[in-house]
């Protein structure tokens, strides 16, 4: 049995949800994202909580996009290894570690995603404050769009109704105007996207 057959997370089934709204917003997203990594230089993504590595392979197939060596970082060992069996098109390190203790040399790279993670973070302000300290490319930043997001899970979707939608696994919660609030205490935004029901934030070092 392969990796891919046993193994299971919240952002696996997202990715192969068959509803077809969350397959229509997904599409959205990653062309969207593909727009907007376009304007920036990215030879060398760093790709912080990658998961099964579906946003970095997305972008690959997407014919705006050029790059040929990607790195991702999770602390899920099941997931990276999930990703290795997935990305085969091109060089994809791997990194096991944690985002709130980067064990790597940001300065390697032209880009950093973090997408769909900091909600998920005990502490993202040490995270954002830590990349904006050691990096000095580009940053796209993630989060659902909140209340946009809660609502679409619990009306649409019929999840989580108890938790009005809430995601178990999110801590945090955040509008567009508090997101880019955020990202502005440690970057100059350059580019803001609400993809529904996410944001999407381009930024670099002040």
């Amino acid at each position: 049995m392969n990796n891919i057959n046993k193994h299971s997370s919240s952002n696996l089934n997202k990715y192969q949800c068959n509803h077809s709204f969350a397959i229509n917003r997904i599409t959205a997203f990653s062309e969207k994202l593909a727009e907007m990594v376009t304007k920036v230089k990215h030879s060398r993504i760093l790709n912080l909580g990658c998961g099964e590595g579906f946003d970095i392979n997305n972008l690959f197939k997407n014919k705006l996009i050029e790059f040929h060596y990607a790195c991702g970082l999770d602390r899920n060992l099941s997931s990276l290894k999930f990703s290795r069996d997935v990305i085969t098109d091109f060089r994809f390190d791997v990194v096991n570690g944690d985002l709130q203790s980067l064990p790597l040399r940001l300065s390697s790279f032209d880009l950093i995603l973090c997408l769909e993670v900091l909600e998920r973070l005990s502490h993202p302000l040490r995270v954002l404050r830590e990349i904006s300290h050691q990096f000095d490319g580009y940053c796209l930043f993630s989060v659902p769009n909140e209340p946009a997001y809660r609502l679409t899970r619990m009306l649409l979707l019929r999840q989580n109704i108890l938790q009005c939608g809430n995601h178990p696994e999110h801590l945090h919660n955040w509008s567009k105007r508090t997101f880019c609030r955020l990202i502005g205490d440690y970057f100059v935004v350059d580019n803001v996207s609400i993809t529904f029901p996410w944001t999407i934030v381009l930024c670099h070092r002040r």
